[in-house]
């Protein structure tokens, strides 16, 4: 059976965004890294994507990056590279499980210059209508630092009912351990309005 996250668009688009799966390529990293090199690396604390750093310090460290989530979300899951006018803004890696037909919103970060603009809500919510639409989930969930107080807002006003904390379950770039909360929401959850 193929996994229905499998046969999603290469390009799914919102009212202001673009959601592509991006061919791990050096042309591809070298555009990320153009956009992200002057990032301040705490504005990636909740989310480090260049491996061993923040961010990373070169086109090189995206292309390991890509290809890593390229590898991860080979057999179920899929990434997302966001686009708001064709310039790059973010990420996202979805997985999707067909023995619960739960979808894993898994990562989710943003440049900072695309913070509070609700982007990360606005692609959140298209998955989530892809997902009980058109994939046949039953459940979705996500999951976030008890530290990240923008990404428990967004989650919370989406309508995801808190499931649990798992104490000192991760560990942020700096050593420190952290309390991941973990979130869903059911199909009969939700809702168009």
């Amino acid at each position: 059976m193929v996994n229905p996250i499998k046969q999603l668009p290469r390009i799914i688009k919102t009212a202001r965004l673009e959601m592509r799966q991006l061919d791990v390529t050096r042309e591809n990293a070298e555009m990320i890294f153009d956009v992200i090199k002057n990032e301040n690396p705490s504005d990636f604390y909740f989310n480090p994507i260049g491996g061993d750093n923040i961010v990373p310090k070169s086109a090189d460290e995206v292309l390991k990056f890509m290809q890593r989530e390229s590898d991860w979300t080979a057999d179920n899951g899929v990434a997302l590279y966001l686009f708001q006018k064709d310039k790059f803004i973010g990420y996202r890696r979805l997985f999707f499980d067909n023995v619960t037909r739960t979808l894993q919103m898994a990562t989710v970060w943003l440049v900072r210059s695309a913070w509070g603009n609700g982007f990360a809500r606005e692609s959140s919510d298209e998955i989530e209508r892809i997902a009980f639409e058109s994939m046949g989930a039953n459940r979705i969930t996500r999951q976030c630092s008890k530290d990240n107080l923008r990404s428990v807002n967004s989650i919370k006003s989406s309508g995801f009912h808190l499931d649990g904390i798992a104490r000192q379950s991760g560990v942020y770039p700096d050593g420190k351990l952290y309390d991941n909360m973990m979130w869903s929401k059911l199909r009969s959850e939700y809702t168009t309005e």
